[in-house]
Parts: structure tokens; sequence; C-alpha cells
């Protein structure tokens, strides 16, 4: 992600005076890295783990940190406003949470609230998922009447000028003509209730997750008060986003305040929550992964450079102070990363290993790539796909009900499962280049995923080998021909035949399946004309499928 800011502004929030040149190592240092500097303008590439370093203030307080100007937990007081966000029944399957605060006091101009959106944008696309799973929303805090309510309302019951405009839309229409409506109307779209926020007094603040309202929530060079909501369907990272957003305006000079979001079953909660979390590390855990000899103080320090609180408590254990707005360290392995940013990488020698080993490929892959190299001497021509298909392509095309794996909220039903077989793949291909010249012969080797509820992960994964003919007439006799060249190609000269067999997939009495050593391995025949159309194909194909054993030995 690419932050773009000013130099002078950056080195005024650093609080030193260095070179562009240090600025620069030091960042690289951080995992982030300058991709652009011109005047007094800078782009800086940001690592898509560190969400809190999105913005100008986020990048500054890192490399405060680690320069030493202000090691240590970054502490953000957190005052009690005594005010109030209510939520409605209804928006458990729409946009259950929310969590608010307030930011007063805070340095305002046009470069910055340009930073400020700037800032807002990047985290809803990455963090919340493209507005998906969390939206944010800045609005005039001082033009509020509290208690705000967050509750859900009919589209054609919605009504406000949207940011932007000057004229009132109700909200099918904002989804329909406005910017914003168009490209994150979808996520709200199918629902009945669409989620609204408004004050006490029912002036909307903002059509969540879409757009603000054109008055309380538009900003200016006079606000100096923010309420700042976050929006979403996932609570942690809702929570994640409002405090990433809080203390990036807190750091310029902002004070923070809370309020209180009130949920129909009565449940309340007090947010942003700042109060860091503690996890605890060892000298033998730190030695163990980075191969460095550090004492329990260097590693104190290492984590002060990373704005981490950290205290030697007992046993070799050092207690870790986590703030709330790093969103990236979720086991003790991305804290002992940290410890050796702050080291310094540079300063890491490298050795070599106590065991010298000499790589090579497994035996599957040899096995993979001989069989790439028998279809290829056979004359096929290979081709690559997409592990993740569609349900009507691996069973309804193919006139079977196999069991297959599925995918969970999936973006497009055309990618919703783990192809269970290449075969209907290769079809789908052939039917999109009925335009190329015959005959064709195509094809590939590749993983298949099939259920298996004893496994570890309830599924089995397994190479497979594919190929296709297709032209005016097939001949089944050359297929089985060049089945069996690949067969002893791969060594298995006198351990292989062929048995007919019924397969809805092909034409009766022109289908058999491959044995190795009396067990099944794979199928081959005339494809099914029924199939063929179900595929819009207009000349007929004969085709197999194998399958590799995963210890690439036979």
């Amino acid at each position: 992600m690419i932050v773009g800011c000013l130099v002078d502004q950056l080195m005024m929030l650093i609080g030193k005076k260095m070179t562009t040149k240090k600025l620069e190592d030091t960042l690289f240092l951080l995992k982030a890295e300058v991709e652009k500097l011109e005047g007094n303008e800078i782009e800086i590439e940001i690592n898509p783990d560190r969400q809190d370093m999105l913005s100008a203030e986020g990048i500054a307080r890192a490399v405060r940190a680690f320069l030493g100007i202000q090691k240590g937990l970054r502490e953000f007081p957190v005052k009690k406003s005594g005010k109030s966000v209510i939520v409605g029944k209804g928006l458990e399957k729409i946009r259950k949470y929310i969590a608010c605060g307030i930011v007063k006091g805070v340095e305002i101009n046009e470069d910055l609230l340009i930073q400020y959106m700037h800032l807002q944008e990047s985290l809803t696309s990455t963090h919340g998922r493209n507005r998906s799973k969390a939206s944010i929303g800045l609005y005039v805090h001082d033009d509020l009447k509290y208690p705000v309510r967050y509750y859900p309302e009919k589209p054609e019951k919605i009504v406000f000028a949207p940011l932007g405009y000057e004229d009132e839309m109700d909200g099918p229409t904002i989804l329909e003509k406005h910017e914003k409506g168009v490209d994150y109307g979808p996520i709200i779209a199918h629902h009945k209730m669409w989620p609204l926020l408004a004050d006490s007094d029912g002036k909307v603040l903002s059509l969540p997750p879409v757009i603000n309202s054109n008055t309380l929530g538009k900003l200016t060079t006079e606000t100096s008060n923010i309420f700042v909501e976050v929006t979403g369907t996932h609570l942690p990272t809702v929570n994640q986003a409002l405090n990433i957003m809080v203390t990036s305006l807190a750091e310029r000079g902002g004070t923070i305040e809370s309020l209180t979001v009130q949920y129909p079953d009565e449940s309340k909660f007090t947010t942003p929550d700042l109060k860091p979390k503690v996890m605890k590390i060892s000298t033998n855990e730190v030695s163990a992964l980075l191969g460095l000899d550090l004492s329990e103080s260097e590693i104190v320090d290492c984590l002060e450079k990373m704005c981490y609180g950290a205290k030697i408590s007992s046993n070799g254990k050092i207690a870790v102070q986590v703030p709330q707005y790093r969103t990236d360290v979720l086991h003790v392995v991305d804290i002992i990363e940290d410890v050796a940013i702050g080291y310094g990488f540079d300063k890491i020698v490298p050795t070599m290993p106590s065991t010298m080993t000499a790589g090579k490929l497994r035996p599957l892959t040899r096995l993979k790539n001989k069989a790439r190299d028998l279809m290829v001497g056979v004359g096929y021509q290979e081709v690559l796909s997409y592990i993740m298909t569609s349900p009507e392509t691996l069973n309804q095309k193919m006139l079977i009900d196999d069991p297959i794996v599925e995918t969970g909220n999936p973006k497009s039903r055309d990618y919703s499962v783990l192809r269970n077989s290449l075969l209907p793949i290769l079809l789908d291909f052939a039917s999109q280049n009925q335009h190329v010249d015959l005959p064709q012969h195509i094809f590939e080797v590749g993983d298949v995923v099939s259920p298996d509820a004893k496994a570890e992960t309830r599924t089995r994964q397994y190479s497979s080998v594919c190929g296709l003919s297709t032209d005016v007439r097939v001949n089944l006799t050359k297929l089985i021909t060049e089945i069996g060249f690949v067969m002893r190609g791969m060594g298995l000269d006198g351990r292989f035949k062929y048995e007919g067999i019924e397969n809805p997939s092909f034409i009766k009495g022109r289908c058999a399946t491959i044995l190795v050593d009396e067990r099944p391995i794979g199928i081959f025949g005339e494809v099914s004309p029924k199939v063929l159309e179900k595929f819009q194909i207009g000349n007929p194909i004969i085709a197999f499928e194998l399958s590799l054993p995963n210890d690439g030995q036979w």
C-alpha cells in the first residue's frame, strides 16, 4: 500500500531532522520502502501487515521509536465522554457491529484533510476488505445531537443529501446514481432493510458502508472535533479499525474520548478500548527462532524500539504490552520478528548452516514432470487452469453428483468449489476454444481435491493427469495407444490393464477404467453427447484421466 505525505510534515512528526537518505534507510529497516521522492513530496510503500502505518502519523510513530526518540509503548489516554450510541434491532444479518470514538482538538488544514481521508480509504479497502467487513465514517462532532442511533430502515424511507451532492436522494437512488453507491451498494442491496446512522434529532450521518451525508459527514478546515464510527460484520476488525483511526488523529494533538455502545440485548461496550494486551516471550524462544544470543535487557530494548511496552518478569520471561492498534500481532512469533527488526537486520551476521544438505525434486514432482514430457511426446499441448471452479462445471454438466469441496463466502459462484477432476476443466477449455483449428490435443497435470472425513483437513489432495482430443472424427484406438505409451514411460509396463465400465459422462460401451496392479487409478473413453451438449461443444471428444501416487512411487 502506498502512503503519500509531505517530507517536512513527516520530519515534524518524527521530531528530528535527518537527511532523506537516513529516512530512506530507516524505513527500509522497518519493512517500508520509499517509492518516490520529488521535492517535498514522498511516497512510501507500507508492508500490508502494518495497517497502523498507513498514515504519516503511524509512520512517524514507528520511526520515532526505532530511532530512540520516543521508545516504548505509546500511551493514548481515553476520557469518558458520557455519550452513547444505541443499536436498533434487526441489524444482526445486515451489518451487526459498530464502534465509535471522539477525537477533540485535532490539527487540521487542507493537506491534513486529504491525508485523513486517505487513511480512511486505505483502512477500509485493506483491513475492511473493501468495506464489506468494516467501513469508517468521520463526522463533525459539534453538529451532532447524542445519543446517535444505528438502526435498520426501509430503503425508500432513507432520505438525505449524500456527500458531494446538495439535493436529497432516497436510498435506492443513491445506490443507482452516486459513484460510491454504484461501488459499494451491492454490499447491502440484497437486504430488505438497510443500516442507517442518525443523531437523536433524526439528522442522517450516513448510509453505512456506502456514503456519508453532505452535512454532518463533510469535514472542513474549521473542524477540530471529530466523531469516528466504524461499522462492520466482524467485531475485532471493527474495533481494530477504530483504534488505528483514533490513535492516528491523536498523533496530531487530538484527545480521545470514548462512548458507550448499547446493543438490543442490553449489552454495553465502551469504545475505543486502547488498553494494551499482554503476551509473554522467553529468551530461549528468541534464541531458537533468531539464532541471536540476546540478554533479557537487550530484548526489552529491541521491543521498545518497536513501540512495545516490555518488562522482565521471571524465569527468563518478558511481559510484552502490545498496542491495540497493532493488528498484525497474533502470536509470539510476530513479537520475536519485531525483536529482530528492533535489533536491526543489518546487524545480523550471516552464518553457514551447521549441516550441509543438497536440495532435490520430490519424487512426485519428478513423476509429474515425466508425465508432462510423455504427453508432449505424443503430440499434446499443455494448458494451465485454476483449481477453483463452479459446481455446475464439475457435476451438472458431467451428469454426475460426486462430492465436492466448497469454499465459504465465495466472491463468485464460478469459483466457489475446488475441482475434484481435471476432465470437466479441459472440457470447459475446449468449449471456449472451438474457433481454433482442429484437431486439438490438450492435457493438464495438476492437483485435484476431494472430501475425506478421515483426514485432518477433511480433504484429500492428489495429482492427476488428464488428456483430451477433439476433431471432426475421433479414434478411441489411437487414444488407447497413447495411454499405453504414457503408462510404459512411467515404468508401468506389464502392470496395467483396461476393463470396460459404465459412466454417465461417457458413451456406453466406449468407456473403460485403467488399473495398475488390479487397482483402479483412472478412466478413459468417448465423452457422452449429452455432456458435450451441456458444454455446448459441437465436435466429438475422447479423453482420459488418471491419478498419480502422492509419494511418486507406483
